[in-house]
C-alpha cells in the first residue's frame, strides 16, 4: 500500500492542509544470544524490581528475564556483567516530533540524525504526532526499516500532519481513508476551542473511521470541553493534558472505563515561558552534550530581545498558570489509575529539546506526584500502551523487542539517575559511541 502515498495524498490528504548513521556494533552476531547478568531490572509493568537479574536476549528480542538461576544461559551466549548497574526498557516519547531543522542534510538524513539523537538520550522509540507533508513518505520509509536489524537510532511510528478545521464528516473519513492507505500508524487530530474547530459530528466521524481502519487516534487538547467531547466520540489518547480546569471525577471515571490515554506533556508549556531569561540548564552537562545539534535554537532562546517578547507576552505568562493546573490533572489521573505516557512534544516548537526533554518531563512528573516508579512506567509500559505498541515494545517480557537502557544508579532513589547512561541498546544490540 505504499506506493497509493502519492496517489491518495494528491487525491484527498493534500486538498486544504494549507543511513548516515554507521550501524551498532553488535555484542554477538546475528542471531546469537546475549546474556544480560547481574543488574537490577525493572521490566516497565510496574513490578518490583529483581534486584538481581538475568535478561536472555535472542534475535534482538527478550527470549526470558528472571533471577539468577531461574534463566538457563546456553553455552554460546555472550554473557556481560551489569552487576551495579539497572537495566530498563528504553524509554517511549508518545508525543514527539522531528521538525527540527538540521541544514544541509536531505530529509532522510535530518530526519535519521534527529532520531540518533533521541536514542543517544535513551529514547528508544519517538511517536512522531504529526510530521511535515514532504517528510512523511521518507519518515515511513524509515520505519519500515527498523525491523531488519543493524538498528542504529531511535524507533519511531508515525501520524500524518494532524488534522483539524475540517467542515464535513465525508471530508474527514477521506482524510484518514488517504492516511490509512498511505501506511500510517496512528491519527492525530487537533481541538484547540476555536472557531474553526472540528464539531463533535466531524470528529466523531473521524474517529470511528479511523478505528475501522485499525487506527488509533490521538487529540491535541487544552480544554476541558473538547476533552470531554472527544472521549464521548471515542478517542484513544488525549496528546496533551487538560490545562484550563480540574477534570472532574465524573471525567476521569469515563476515561477510565474508555481505556483513553493520557500523555500530560508538562514540558511542552514549561517551553512556552522558560525562556524569559537564560534557565539554568542549559548550562547542565547532560544538556551541553548536544548543543551541536541545537546550536541555532540555542542562538534563539538566549537572545535577550526573545526573551523580552517573552516576558511581555500575556499569552506566555498565562503558560505559567497552565502548567500549574496541568500537573494539578496529571495528579488527579495517576491517583485515579488512568494509564499515563510519557510525551513531550520535542522536536516541533523552539525550545523543546529532543531526548533532554524526556528526563525533564520525567522529573517534571515526579515533581507533580507521581512516584518514581509511575514516572518510569509512564516512560516506557504506559507509552508503549498510549501508541498501541505495547505487545512490542515497552516492557521486557519475553516476544518484546530487547530496545533498552542501561543505567549507573537506581531511579527509583532518585528520578535524575535516567541521566546517568551507561548504554543503550537497540533490539539486544549496544549502541556504539553513545555519550
Amino acid at each position: 500500500m505504499r506506493g497509493l502515498f502519492a496517489a491518495a495524498l494528491a487525491s484527498t490528504l493534500l486538498a486544504g492542509i494549507g543511513g548516515i548513521l554507521e550501524p551498532a556494533r553488535a555484542q554477538a552476531a546475528d542471531g546469537g544470544v546475549v546474556a544480560l547478568t547481574g543488574a537490577r531490572l525493572l521490566d516497565g509493568t510496574g513490578s518490583p524490581p529483581l534486584e538481581t537479574s538475568t535478561l536472555l536476549i535472542r534475535n534482538g528480542r527478550v527470549e526470558a528475564v528472571g533471577a539468577p538461576g531461574a534463566v538457563s544461559i546456553p553455552a554460546d551466549a555472550e554473557q556481560i556483567d551489569l552487576s551495579g548497574k539497572t537495566i530498563l526498557p528504553g524509554f517511549i516519547n508518545a508525543h514527539g516530533h522531528l521538525n527540527a531543522e538540521r541544514p544541509g542534510m536531505s530529509v532522510r538524513e535530518r530526519l535519521a540524525a534527529q532520531l540518533r539523537l533521541y536514542a543517544d538520550y535513551g529514547i528508544t522509540t519517538v511517536v512522531v504526532l504529526g510530521i511535515g507533508e514532504g517528510d512523511l513518505e521518507p519518515a515511513l520509509r524509515l520505519r519500515d526499516e527498523q525491523d531488519s536489524g543493524g538498528l542504529s537510532r531511535a524507533r519511531l511510528f508515525v501520524a500524518g500532519p494532524s488534522l483539524q478545521n475540517l467542515a464535513l464528516a465525508e471530508d474527514a473519513r477521506a482524510r484518514v481513508n488517504a492516511y490509512a492507505d498511505a501506511g500510517v500508524d496512528i491519527v492525530k487530530i487537533h481541538v484547540t476551542g476555536g472557531p474553526n474547530d472540528m464539531t463533535p459530528a466531524v470528529y466523531g466521524a473521524l474517529i470511528d473511521q479511523a478505528h475501522a481502519r485499525g487506527l488509533r487516534v490521538a487529540a491535541h487538547v487544552y480544554y476541558l470541553e473538547d476533552a470531554q467531547g472527544l472521549v464521548d466520540a471515542g478517542v484513544d489518547v488525549l496528546a496533551h493534558g487538560v490545562r484550563d480546569q480540574d477534570l472532574d471525577a465524573g471525567m476521569i471515571a469515563e476515561m477510565k472505563r474508555r481505556n483513553v490515554d493520557y500523555v500530560p506533556t508538562l514540558t511542552r508549556d514549561l517551553a512556552r515561558f522558560v525562556y524569559e531569561t537564560t534557565p539554568e540548564f542549559l548550562s547542565d552537562p547532560f544538556f551541553e552534550r548536544a548543543a551541536d545539534a541545537y546550536a541555532n535554537e540555542l542562538a534563539m532562546v538566549r537572545d535577550p530581545a526573545r526573551q523580552a517578547e517573552i516576558r511581555a507576552s500575556a499569552a506566555r505568562q498565562a503558560d505559567k498558570a497552565g502548567l500549574a493546573q496541568g500537573r494539578k490533572n496529571l495528579e488527579l489521573v495517576s491517583d485515579a489509575g488512568v494509564v499515563i505516557g510519557l510525551g513531550t512534544d520535542s522536536g516541533t516548537n523552539l525550545g523543546q529539546w529532543q531526548g533532554y526533554f524526556e528526563h525533564t518531563e520525567l522529573e517534571m512528573m515526579v515533581e507533580a506526584g507521581l512516584s518514581p516508579m509511575q514516572a518510569l512506567v509512564a516512560a516506557t509500559g504506559g507509552a508503549a500502551r498510549a501508541a498501541g505498541l505495547d505487545g512490542e515494545l515497552g516492557t521486557l517480557q519475553p516476544g518484546r523487542w530487547a530496545d533498552l537502557l542501561v543505567l549507573n544508579a537506581d531511579p527509583l532513589e532518585d528520578i535524575r539517575a535516567s541521566r546517568q547512561i551507561d548504554s543503550v541498546w537497540m533490539a539486544g544490540r549496544r549502541l556504539v559511541d553513545v555519550p
